[in-house]
């Protein structure tokens, strides 16, 4: 095993005699990324990531799926990732690298499961970008039917391509622009959407059942609404992704995470509580699960629904995808730096921050999975994203409680309910939505999950490649 190295401004570097990466050699050597991200920038990247306005194009799902009580599906969601968000909060300022969960298991456990880990990761952030902009395709198609779906996806996935091989700087002032924009459009939609409520008692009105009724709810039903609307949720790990470009990596991901988790779940809540008060039969939702809430949104005025379809889109097609892309490709530079991944998804260049080769491989591979995930549908797809997030959280959580909780008791002065308690609640409930999410789900993701153990057997033990994928706790 090669020197571990601190994840602090460095990172664990396989390089040859021609200073080119080398599974065969390890040395340590400063990492070329530099520190430019502040608290507030993880906290944009997180909102943008998870975005604000994510319900529109999935809660007439949810809404169908949990028999009308999409807000009580965000609520349990909401609180399995607070829990996560504490584990990551304790594991952070002691492996600050890019690699987050993967390397988190590396350490604690070994690297073959940490491999695991990072694949699964992989399964999660690779394809959201695809999810992503089959949503907005479909938001748009919905009011310019003529133009294919697949024509906006490709249209948007050069755009966010172009501007991701600029670098973090031009992404991130993209987000800061594009939240702005999300936010102002959330506004409309709360302020028209109860005054609708309010004009309107025949048929819409607000009441408690909006939120949970008892005559109507099914646990198993709920857990699978919970296993989709998991979506809206599942980006605030992408903020350890960035942990090698942020300036206090110890403890802005953490703080971050909790943050965004607490404010988006609130929205979140709100939002679906509001739609249901104004079609409280549901029947509108039901009707079409693709557009349900853009038309739930025209009942206060055709106008609304369609700038929340285009906000939406816009949101979706090139803000999230785009900070999707920015994640992926930032983990598997991570990864291949490690050895753990072929060395030209390592390629960086040094004057824009970008890791090429890993975002030009991200761009190629969602050009092509756009194709399958429009023949598979946005809820399937959403839901094999999720596979890859929730096992992986729930992965973390064990890890916490394995090497905080169990191999170091009260380290570090940590006490039993955060080493042991809450990251068991948390891979408790985290494990209840993974089960949840259906059988063609859990073939497609048993199958990664095979196609990657077989590739580590084949790299390290068939091609005898070797890995260093654990950081020094700090």
């Amino acid at each position: 095993m090669s020197e571990n190295v601190q994840g602090t401004g460095q990172s664990a570097v396989k390089t040859g005699k021609t200073g080119k990466i080398d599974g065969s050699q390890a040395t340590a050597t400063k990492s070329v990324v530099k520190r430019t991200l502040t608290t507030k920038d993880l906290i944009v990247f997180g909102m943008i990531f998870m975005v604000p306005i994510a319900p529109f194009s999935i809660i007439a799902s949810v809404a169908s799926v949990s028999h009308g009580m999409p807000a009580i599906a965000y609520l349990i969601a909401m609180v399995a990732m607070l829990f996560t968000a504490l584990s990551f909060g304790m594991m952070v300022p002691l492996f600050p690298s890019s690699g987050s969960i993967y390397i988190y298991a590396s350490h604690e456990m070994n690297d073959s499961v940490g491999f695991v880990v990072g694949w699964l990761m992989i399964l999660q952030y690779l394809i959201t970008p695809a999810i992503m902009l089959l949503m907005a395709a479909n938001a748009l198609h919905e009011y310019l039917p003529h133009i294919p779906v697949w024509v906006w996806c490709v249209g948007f996935l050069v755009v966010i391509t172009a501007i991701a091989m600029r670098g973090m700087g031009a992404t991130v002032l993209v987000d800061k622009l594009a939240l702005a924009a999300e936010l102002i459009v959330l506004a409309l939609f709360f302020v028209f959407g109860v005054i609708y409520v309010c004009k309107h008692p025949q048929t819409a009105h607000f009441s408690g059942t909006a939120f949970f009724n008892p005559g109507k709810f099914d646990m198993g039903a709920m857990m699978s609404a919970v296993s989709l609307c998991a979506l809206s949720y599942v980006g605030f790990g992408s903020i350890v992704t960035l942990d090698d470009q942020c300036v206090r990596p110890k403890k802005a991901p953490g703080k971050a995470m909790i943050i965004i988790v607490l404010i988006l779940g609130f929205l979140y809540m709100s939002m679906s509580f509001l739609t249901m008060c104004m079609d409280p039969s549901g029947n509108i939702l039901q009707a079409n699960q693709n557009s349900g809430f853009y038309e739930v949104a025209g009942l206060a005025g055709k106008w609304l629904g369609v700038v929340c379809a285009v906000a939406n889109a816009l949101a979706l097609g090139l803000f999230t995808s785009l900070s999707g892309m920015t994640a992926i490709s930032s983990l598997m530079y991570t990864m291949a730096v490690d050895g753990g991944l072929p060395k030209f998804l390592a390629k960086y260049d040094k004057k824009t921050n970008v890791p090429v080769g890993a975002t030009l491989f991200t761009a190629a591979v969602n050009l092509v999975l756009i194709f399958v995930f429009i023949l598979l549908g946005q809820n399937t797809a959403a839901k094999v994203s999720n596979f890859g997030a929730l096992s992986t959280y729930c992965m973390l959580n064990i890890v916490v409680i394995w090497g905080l909780g169990i191999k170091a008791r009260g380290y570090r002065g940590r006490s039993f309910w955060r080493t042991i308690l809450c990251p068991l609640i948390g891979a408790v409930v985290t494990f209840v939505i993974f089960i949840s999410l259906g059988w063609t789900v859990w073939i497609v993701g048993l199958i990664w999950t095979a196609l990657g153990i077989v590739y580590y057997l084949v790299w390290t033990k068939g091609m005898h490649r070797t890995m260093d994928l654990e950081r020094k706790v700090v």
